[in-house]
């Protein structure tokens, strides 16, 4: 069973997850419960609780803008993960911050192989 982001946070929406402060491991039964794999629901419920207010971009960018961005927060000395947090701070999404982060440190040699 394949499903997109949007689906899994309808799924929690719909019994109120956030509302209700359900844990992660709440929302994976939940999505369990609707026939998803643990490894779906484990996904699913993490972007869900912690980067449901930043999936859907007020933001678009390019590469050049990413990188300018990046750069004046001196992202090459930092973890993705604060650089993810920093762009998703400045009103991008989640998956596209995390595109634009891969790509600037891909670019810079900073990734490992």
């Amino acid at each position: 069973m394949r499903a997109r982001q949007s689906e899994y946070n309808t799924i929690l929406d719909s019994v109120k997850a956030r509302s209700r402060g359900l844990s992660q491991g709440d929302c994976e039964d939940v999505l369990m419960d609707h026939g998803y794999s643990y490894e779906q629901a484990k996904n699913g419920s993490y972007v869900y609780l912690h980067h449901g207010k930043s999936l859907v971009s007020r933001r678009l960018g390019s590469a050049e803008k990413y990188a300018k961005i990046l750069d004046a927060f001196g992202a090459s000395e930092k973890e993705p993960k604060e650089c993810i947090v920093h762009l998703e701070s400045m009103g991008f999404g989640y998956r596209q911050s995390q595109t634009a982060v891969y790509n600037y440190r891909r670019e810079r040699g900073l990734v490992r192989r």
